[in-house]
Parts: structure tokens; sequence; C-alpha cells
């Protein structure tokens, strides 16, 4: 059981009161270094998250303290770590607190009653689904050939590594479309903590629109800092050996064009162009080895399973994600897709041999020009194509395969290939518009791995990832929030 629940009330009177004691040095110090952190702090409503927090703890035995503490600590570390004012070691951190009662106030605490370092680390095993396990105990051992196995080297540059398992996309996105879950969702409280304390408060003040969404995904490398090849412990056979990070694996960084031991970060996210800010939706870490389009299909049905306020209208997607079950997904949820095309596809054979395409399905005139899209007709259901040259065609071409000044008109049918004919035509000033957003993703990524150091930190396994990425991601929903209220003063 939570023995008593600091609310956001209480929290903020009890900073009021510990100001009065502060010395002019400490009262400096407030309103200049750590003035953006206390104003984005404050706006951190803890009393959001108690709802999904009370269900993981027992109503019987020793009452656990200091959780909205806990989780205001681990929010005030990052935004200092961001800034280069507080060293990575979450037992560094603790220690700190300790001894500065400016920072201990910023949490809800006094000196002499923080919570232990200990209680940091049950706040996270509480926060993670998955059964307990001896795998990474210090002492355990397993083979020593555990992460001898790399994904295959993909051919040319800014490839990434095929899925091992064919037709994979395919499975998930029918079992999705059916109805049925997918199991090992052990991230699935961070999901919910995550919803509740930052993607909900957005969407109440307007940060992330409820009318014509979009919504963007992709994935990142993410590089461990465990040795692949483990440790070998003295009196233990040669063929077995110790493994810090058992949960990473090799993958390959299309980025770098190397391998890489770790995990791959996959994140959907949206972007808010009148305050040009960037908010993750759903953080998940998953394998180095998985491929991005079986990454989406796992998180786009996470995030309709935790988030069904969200009214997605479109998904903007790279060239990873290009192949039929994710239209058809799309498609069966009334959702427009935007996806860059992969150029190993072929034609499709359900185009008829009479029109000449481009690799994006666009048709090609008798003179190899790319024809314009011009509208949509309802009625038949076709998409209409016109002369590069429009009106002028007689006087700019000098191909004569029409006597209209209005030019050449094909039609293509979007149940000839959904893949090639979305809905919004590719290659409009629309299509362009939207898809341009899909960027944020990779801003986001960004902020993660480099401006809030998710790459320095020095720890292990997939939960512990999985838990320091979800509190990062609450404070770029709070740098947005503050944003706002200085965009709004």
């Amino acid at each position: 059981m939570i023995k008593y629940w600091q609310s956001m009330h209480d929290y903020l009177h009890f900073f009021h009161e510990s100001k009065v004691h502060f010395d002019s040095s400490e009262r400096t110090r407030l309103h200049t270094e750590l003035w953006k952190p206390w104003q984005k702090l404050r706006r951190f409503d803890t009393d959001r998250a108690m709802e999904v927090l009370l269900p993981f703890y027992s109503a019987t035995g020793r009452p656990a303290k200091n959780q909205p503490q806990i989780l205001r600590s681990f929010i005030l570390f990052f935004f200092l770590y961001s800034e280069g004012l507080t060293p990575s070691s979450l037992t560094l951190w603790v220690d700190r607190l300790k001894h500065d009662r400016v920072l201990a106030a910023l949490i809800g605490c006094t000196t002499d009653s923080l919570p232990p370092l200990g209680s940091y680390f049950d706040f996270m095993d509480r926060l993670w689904a998955a059964p307990l396990s001896d795998r990474y105990s210090r002492y355990k051992l397993l083979p020593a050939s555990w992460n001898n196995k790399k994904p295959e080297k993909p051919k040319g540059k800014k490839q990434k590594a095929q899925e091992a398992k064919p037709k994979i996309t395919e499975l998930i996105a029918n079992r999705i479309m059916d109805g049925r879950d997918i199991p090992f969702h052990f991230e699935q409280r961070l999901q919910l903590l995550f919803y509740y304390a930052a993607v909900l408060p957005s969407i109440e003040c307007g940060l992330i629109p409820m009318e014509h969404l979009t919504v963007s995904g992709d994935g990142t490398a993410v590089h461990t800092h465990s040795c692949p090849r483990g440790h070998h412990r003295k009196d233990a056979p040669e063929t077995l050996r110790h493994f810090p990070d058992p949960d990473a694996s090799w993958g390959w960084d299309s980025d770098l064009e190397k391998f890489y031991f770790g995990y791959t970060l996959f994140q959907l996210s949206c972007y808010n162009s009148g305050l040009k800010a960037d908010l993750p939706l759903l953080l998940r870490f998953t394998s180095a080895k998985r491929h991005d389009s079986v990454s989406f299909l796992v998180a786009f049905h996470e995030l309709e399973k935790h988030m069904p306020a969200l009214p997605i209208e479109n998904i903007c997607l790279d060239s990873a994600m290009d192949n039929y079950p994710t239209y058809r997904l799309l498609k069966s949820r009334n959702i427009r897709a935007f996806i860059d095309l992969n150029n190993k596809c072929g034609r499709p054979k359900t185009i008829p041999d009479t029109i000449t395409i481009d690799r994006d399905g666009t048709p090609i005139c008798q003179e190899k020009k790319r024809m314009v899209p011009n509208g949509y007709d309802k009625s038949s259901g076709y998409l209409m194509w016109r002369c590069p040259f429009g009106k002028d065609h007689c006087t700019k071409c000098k191909n004569s395969c029409t006597s209209s000044k209005y030019g050449r008109v094909i039609k293509t049918r979007p149940e000839w290939d959904i893949r090639l004919y979305t809905e919004v035509p590719r290659g409009t000033e629309t299509y362009k518009r939207i898809y341009n957003q899909r960027t944020a993703t990779e801003r986001i990524n960004n902020r993660i791995l480099n401006d809030y150091g998710l790459h320095r930190m020095m720890i292990h396994t997939k939960k512990h990832y999985s838990f320091m990425t979800t509190m990062i991601g609450i404070c770029i929903h709070l740098d947005a929030r503050y944003k706002q209220a200085q965009a709004e003063a």
C-alpha cells in the first residue's frame, strides 16, 4: 500500500514554506540555474499518476512512502542532467540530494526525509510487467555464445537489416485486425503512466490536437555500454559467462553503417505546428535485431490499446514500413497512410499494361514526362492525372497524343494498388506538407539520446532503458508546456 500521497496542493505549499528558510545564495540559485527546471516541475501533476500506480502496490505489508517525490526526483534529475548540472549516476544523484536542501525541496522532501536509493529501484521494478527472473543476477551464468549471432549485413548504403522471419508483418497485421492481443507486453505499465501523466495533460492544454492528428513513427539504434562478450567468473567453466545486459543484442545501425550492440528505440510522435514542438506519444524498446516494420505494428497496436482518445487521421512512416500489411491495417482503421516508397519493390501486377508508371505509381506520358495529379472523381472512384503541359499542351509538347487543349488525362484506381495510389496522391502539395511532419520523430530521437543524454548513461537491461526513456518523454512534454506558457505570456 501507499502510506501517504503528497498531492500537488500539498507539494506547492511545502515548497512555498521551504523557500522561507532559504538563505540569499539559495534564493539566487533558485531564480537562476534552477528557475526553468522549477517552472517545468510545478507543471507536472503527479496526482494524475496516482491512479496508475495504486494497483501495483499491495493492500497489506509495509506501506510505501514518497512515491510522488521519487517521480519528481527522476524528472528533476533529467532536467539538470540535460544541462550538465548533475552526474549520470542515480547513486550520485541520491547522495547529492542529501546535501542540497534546495534540490530536496524541489522534489517535495526535506534532507532528512529523502527516499533511499533502494526505493528508486523498487519504483522501477513495479512499473515493469515482466515476471521475476534470476537472469539479471550478477551471479547468473549464461552460455558464452549468448550474443554471438549478428543479423545479415544489408546490401547497399543506408539500408536496414532484413527481418529474419518471412511474412512476419502479415501475421502481426492480421492478428491486430482480428482483435487478438500481442503477448509479452512488458512496457504496458510504463505506457499507461506516460499516457496519464504526459499525453492526456498535453491534450487538455491543446498541445496535441483532437482533430486532423498526424502521427509519425521511426526507430533508432541505442548503443549499450555493456560488453557483448560478457565476463568470465572465477571457478566457472569457459563455456559459461556473466552478461551484465542479457537483453541486449546485435543489430545494424543504418546511419553509421556498422553493427552495434544494444536495442532499438521505436517511438510514435506528433508535431505542434503553431508552437513548433515535437511530442512523443508512445515509446518502446525492442530487440536490435527487430525490423522497424514489425516494431511499428506492435507500437500501433499498443497505441490503440492504451491511448484510445487519440483521433489519428494520418500516419507518416519511412520506407522501412513500406509493406502491404501496414497499408491494409491503416485502411481498416480509416487512417491515411503517408509512407516513403522502398526502391526494392517492383511494378504491381494489378496495374494495366496500357499504363506506364514511375516507381511511385505516377503515370508517364508518351514524352516520358510525369503526369500531374488532377483531383479525385468520387462518382467513379478514379484518381485523375493530367498532361504536365496543361492548357499549353499543343505549343509546348511535340507529341500529338491528343487534340484537346486541356491535355491528355489518365485515370487510375486506388484499388489497383493501395500502396502506390494512396488517398492523398503522392507528389501533391498536400502530401508533401503532411509527410514533412515525420521529421518530428528524428528530432525527438536526438533529444532523447543526446540532449537528455540516454546514450551517455551507464545503465543496463531493457527495463531500465524503458523506464529512463519514459521519464525523458515526460520531460519533453513539460518542455512543451513551459514553451506554451511562455508564448501565452
